[in-house]
């Protein structure tokens, strides 16, 4: 079957919205193979069949599945839409006609990802993420830009992205979604040396330099403890000057390929904590500042000015 006919008959299965989609999909993938040297005509046929399975009941899903041999996880029993991509595979081969086993691969990842995925798989992955039609996701025109340059980076901010919001909204995450974002991660983490540290360090203080912050220090602990190279402290004015300092923090980090992992406080609090595994950020209003006095705790780490990061 030809692309054009593929293209045709898709047409007549899939909602409009779905269609339009794919075909986001497809343009999104074509441009990424062009720019990173992937074989154009695989990324344009995994790209349109890559939901072919997206309205095959979900009674069917599980069943149809282990009749060709193909495993389902746990997560996958308990959220049958996960399915479509794994069913997509085997309807592209079946119904379609695809033979190439990179093509079947890549259509069978692209939702959950995994860990080490080849380039094609990759381009699929963020394809799918961040095709044109797509306006609900977070960071969607940083992630547009970043795929531009850097797709491996862009398929560690998406799994990021969604295993944070599957956290929160207590929602089922697969366990190959959360092994690929451990190997993406590990494999992020080990080109993240202290020289990237000192780096990172020195956005954090430019953002709340930036909001006005007061009192910014930082305090390298890189041979004192394990726990991280720097942490950097500030103090707000007062709460609203908090969240502006905690916003910009995040929106600035994030633009420069820095991802949170944990956060602690909220709207209310009189401290704010920004782990990113390498620096970890303290801001703090000045009663807490004073209180915690984490200068005096960790006096055996050497204290510095934002300055002297550029040095």
């Amino acid at each position: 079957m030809t692309f054009s006919e593929m293209q045709e008959q898709l047409q007549h299965e899939l909602k409009e919205s779905r269609y339009q989609h794919t075909m986001g999909v497809v343009d999104t993938a074509r441009t990424l193979a062009d720019r990173y040297g992937a074989d154009r005509s695989q990324a344009e046929t995994a790209a349109l069949l890559h939901d072919c399975a997206k309205y095959m009941p979900l009674s069917q899903r599980i069943s149809y599945c282990e009749s060709h041999g193909v495993p389902v996880s746990e997560a996958e029993r308990r959220n049958l839409t996960l399915l479509h991509a794994k069913c997509g595979s085997i309807l592209a081969r079946e119904h379609y006609g695809v033979t190439d086993p990179e093509i079947l691969h890549a259509i069978s990842v692209h939702t959950t990802g995994e860990p080490a995925m080849n380039l094609l798989d990759q381009i699929i992955f963020v394809s799918d993420y961040i095709e044109p039609g797509r306006n609900q996701a977070p960071h969607l025109e940083q992630l547009r830009k970043t795929a531009q340059t850097d797709l491996e980076e862009t398929v560690y901010r998406i799994l990021s992205d969604t295993v944070e919001y599957l956290k929160d909204s207590n929602g089922t995450i697969d366990t190959t979604t959360n092994l690929a974002y451990q190997y993406y991660q590990k494999k992020r983490r080990s080109y993240t040396m202290y020289d990237e540290s000192r780096k990172m360090a020195s956005v954090a203080c430019a953002a709340l330099e930036e909001k006005k912050a007061e009192e910014i220090k930082v305090i390298d602990i890189s041979e004192v403890s394990v726990i991280a190279d720097y942490f950097v402290i500030a103090t707000a004015g007062n709460q609203s000057q908090m969240s502006a300092l905690v916003d910009n923090v995040d929106e600035k980090m994030y633009k420069a390929g820095y991802t949170e992992c944990r956060k602690e406080g909220n709207q209310r609090s009189s401290w704010f904590l920004i782990d990113y595994k390498d620096i970890i950020i303290h801001i703090f209003l000045k009663e807490d500042r004073l209180f915690y006095d984490l200068e005096r705790i960790w006096k055996d780490g050497k204290l510095m000015d934002p300055e002297d990061l550029k040095a």
